[in-house]
């Protein structure tokens, strides 16, 4: 969980917490019962929120919260309008082959960490604590016996109550309590076998009552909540006014079976407790709480009905509908003009999944339900400034799928935005290198000690990894690898491949975005060197699924259409089928090696051919921009499909493999299941 995350979730579950707490002025004049209700619902929605925030879709909200910083909100602005941005800076690689200084604080790592320390310990004391409670009530019921006192006051409590009482008497208590959830037992002190029937009796029934509204189930979740939410002083605040409503919701119960007031009162004062009750058990008499009940015991015209059901589903339904609404509040970051930067350019909207165009009669309804369900799982997951997922059919260039989400809405995604390529790109460089014979599948290649110097750039890996093949070039994504690639090919022929790749030229669908290309890059150059690694090229998601979908289809390229096509599609030969085979073969080789950054876009029972990408940035705030990416080929030797999926300054900016390649996963085993 990321801080932003974490930060986001507590403000959920105060704002859950103080509407509760603030509910009850409102609900004096109610029953005991309901104000009960509402506590135990609030403290069980603060328990849920983290998870439910998780899964809910986001509902974008403005916000002007210190910690909501844009996480790349407007990244991809400068790189869509004015084409490609060459950065003096080390561009970023795949979670495999970061650049390792400096360190980012989105990360997680500084604050973030030492937070995340402080809260598990936090949690974990008030955990124990429960804990030894629930052991120390165990070992009390063990050690205490039977009640045969009781016999007559046990048999008249279950008559009135129609609820089995089973009570046992103990040394370690002064005053009735009771424990359990599934079998839950009265414990009276020994000094009761001097009370009257009448007295147990009252004891029994306010004892039952709590055995009736599960009360100790929500003590134990009350607690778990105020673990959870340690820090939070509203979470303690709610389980102790939880404590006080829930025995005078009992005492109710006492009272409106015939008890008379001042004497079941006077019995209170009595049989007082002076011991603490372990900490999952229900004391009947805390001292701290006695004043309290006992003038709201012999109060008059106070409501004491007991709460009926249809009133509980009613509270309840509320409180889901409440906890669903702030689940799904998410802040938006502010945008691009109030943060001082260029506006980012018209999206077409309305061309989602929901508002596809009529003349759309290549998207397959079961594969466009698959990336619908996908995607919102997605968006829901980390909460993204946008995303797309394109199912292609390499063979017919017949689009199959088509989702895309921005802001949460609608949008068109795939043909209407222009990202940073990142690390898919190399797989093109590579088949380009390979057509003009500037590599060889056998080559091997120093990546060197993990960075190289142009001037006064330098170009960054994560890490030294030597001599390196060209699959194993591609699983670990090095960029020092593919600088020397394009070191062999030159700028002019990268230039000219990109262009035959289509990239640069709009796809002819609607609304779509052609991207940027480099007009000319200089050999062994840094600029050139990020050309080739995908640092420095626009494209849309369905120009690279296009590209990739050409090598699946034995280099043969055929435009991206949602129109049927009526006999042999018309293609493009752009590549030597051997050399498209030799690609694919590699990028299957790179998923299944052991340094894979894609490794989570594997499919149990079926080939993958596929390749990360992780385009990243510096931003004027010092923040940086995502675009987190996988496009893959399933299954290898017959393509059925070629995959891509895209994910927008996700939450915390983690890469393409950890955020991307398990949607390609499960989108392909979907698709292949059907």
């Amino acid at each position: 969980m990321t801080l932003e995350r974490a930060l986001w979730d507590a403000l959920r579950v105060a704002f859950v917490l103080g509407l509760a707490l603030g509910a009850m002025p409102l609900l004096r004049r109610a029953a005991a019962a309901t104000r009960r209700l509402v506590l135990a619902l609030a403290l069980g929605g603060a328990l849920v929120m983290p998870l439910a925030s998780a899964v809910a879709p986001a509902w974008r909200v403005p916000s002007g919260a210190p910690f909501a910083a844009p996480r790349g909100e407007a990244a991809l602005e400068p790189l869509v309008a004015a084409g490609p941005i060459l950065s003096p800076a080390p561009p970023a690689v795949e979670t495999a082959a970061r650049s390792p200084s400096p360190p980012s604080l989105h990360r997680g790592q500084g604050p973030a960490t030492v937070l995340a320390v402080a809260w598990a310990l936090g949690a974990l004391l008030v955990v124990a604590r429960l804990a030894a409670g629930l052991f120390t009530s165990r070992l009390m019921v063990r050690r205490a016996t039977g009640a045969p006192s009781w016999a007559g006051a046990v048999a008249r409590a279950e008559e009135m109550t129609g609820i089995r009482a089973d009570v046992r008497t103990t040394d370690e208590l002064d005053a009735p309590a009771v424990t359990g959830i599934l079998s839950p037992v009265v414990l009276v002190p020994r000094a009761s076998s001097t009370w009257t029937d009448a007295r147990r009796v009252a004891v029994l029934l306010h004892e039952l009552a709590h055995v009736r509204q599960q009360d100790c189930l929500t003590q134990i979740l009350a607690q778990l909540a105020c673990a959870a939410h340690w820090f939070d002083p509203l979470a303690w605040l709610a389980a102790r006014r939880l404590r006080l409503e829930r025995e005078l919701s009992a005492d109710d119960a006492v009272l409106a079976a015939g008890a008379l007031a001042s004497t079941y009162a006077a019995d209170l004062l009595t049989i007082g407790a002076a011991r603490p009750v372990p900490e999952a058990a229900l004391g009947m008499a805390e001292p701290s709480q006695l004043a309290a009940r006992i003038v709201a015991i012999v109060a008059t015209g106070r409501a004491r009905r007991p709460l009926s059901r249809p009133r509980a589903a009613l509270v309840g339904a509320g409180a889901v509908v409440i906890v669903g609404v702030v689940a799904c509040a998410t802040p938006e970051a502010p945008p691009a003009e109030t943060a001082g930067r260029p506006p980012r350019p018209a999206v077409v909207e309305g061309r989602g999944p929901a508002a596809l165009p009529a003349a759309s009669a290549t998207l397959e309804p079961r594969l466009q339900q698959i990336a619908d369900e996908e995607l919102d799982r997605t968006v829901a997951e980390w909460q993204p400034a946008a995303g797309v997922i394109v199912v292609l059919d390499p063979a017919t260039g017949e689009i199959l799928a088509q989702a895309g989400r921005a802001g949460g809405a609608p949008a068109d995604v795939a043909a209407g935005r222009a990202y940073l390529t990142g690390s898919t790109l190399k797989a093109i460089t590579l088949a380009a290198a390979l057509e003009e014979g500037a590599v060889a599948p056998a080559d091997r290649f120093d990546c060197g000690a993990g960075a190289r110097a142009y001037g006064q750039r330098t170009l960054h890996d994560a890490g030294a990894f030597g001599s390196l093949t060209l699959p194993e070039m591609l699983a670990v994504s090095t960029n020092v690898g593919f600088a020397s690639v394009f070191d062999r090919l030159g700028g002019d022929r990268l230039g000219s491949w990109l262009r035959r790749f289509h990239f640069g030229v709009a796809p002819a669908v609607t609304g779509a975005t052609a991207g940027q290309v480099p007009d000319r890059v200089e050999d062994r150059s840094y600029d050139g060197a990020l050309a080739a690694i995908g640092e420095a090229m626009t494209a849309s998601p369905l120009q690279l699924a296009a590209a990739y979908a050409a090598l699946a289809n034995d280099g043969v390229y055929l435009a991206p259409t949602l129109s049927r096509r009526s006999g042999r599609a018309p293609g493009e030969p752009i590549l030597r089928p051997e050399t498209a085979r030799a690609v694919v073969a590699m990028l299957e080789e790179a998923i299944n090696s052991e340094r894979t950054t894609g490794k989570l876009a594997r499919v149990a029972g079926a080939r993958v051919a596929g390749k990360t990408g992780t385009a990243e940035w510096p931003l004027p705030d010092g923040a940086h921009g995502t675009y987190a990416s996988f496009v893959g080929i399933v299954p290898v030797g017959h393509p059925r499909f070629v995959i891509l999926v895209g994910v927008e300054s996700p939450r915390g900016g983690e890469s393409g493999g950890k955020v991307a390649a398990p949607v390609f996963a499960r989108v392909a085993a979907r698709a292949l299941g059907g």
